[in-house]
């Protein structure tokens, strides 16, 4: 495995114990249910973001969805409008979770969205080519639904698909 793929996958692991403040990967309960209670949200989640539609936004995220990126604000809103726009501006994206690690209440995934480069990205003109974006991504569970998210964009591996020749 190339050494970048490797720090990046470690990193997110690590990030995810830490959140996950017991310790271990173990599938574990969610706080309000079952790791199958996690694990349906999840696919939620995936399933609303490959149908492009926010309208079921409401029962997945509480009302005030607390993002941590940096890259956008927190609110169940902004987190309908943020997949609005990238919906505009990736019209044929489509996620894939490619691991789930579920403990009390947090849902952990290392996933990935994929699409069309036919918009500005990163500043980098549209190429068409398809590129896949790959991110690790933590949830906090509250009342059945996402409450809290932190993430690890692999913004540097998009840049090296999108330039290369």
């Amino acid at each position: 495995m190339n050494p970048r793929k490797r720090n990046f996958l470690s990193l997110g692991l690590l990030a995810g114990t830490a959140l996950l403040g017991r310790g271990a990967l173990a599938a574990g309960a969610c706080a309000d249910g079952s790791s199958a209670a996690g694990s349906a949200l999840l696919d939620r989640y995936v399933a609303a973001i490959n149908a492009h539609d926010t309208s079921g936004f409401a029962e997945i995220h509480t009302e005030g969805y607390i993002q941590n990126s940096g890259r956008g604000p927190s609110g169940l809103a902004a987190q309908v409008e943020n997949w609005r726009a990238l919906f505009g501006r990736m019209p044929d994206v489509q996620a894939r979770v490619e691991d789930r690690v579920i403990a009390g209440d947090r849902v952990v995934a290392r996933m990935s969205l994929q699409a069309t480069h036919t918009q500005p990205i990163q500043g980098l003109a549209p190429t068409g080519r398809r590129f896949t974006l790959r991110t690790i991504d933590i949830w906090r569970v509250e009342t059945g639904k996402f409450a809290e998210h932190w993430d690890i964009v692999d913004f540097p591996g998009l840049v090296k698909q999108l330039k290369a020749d």
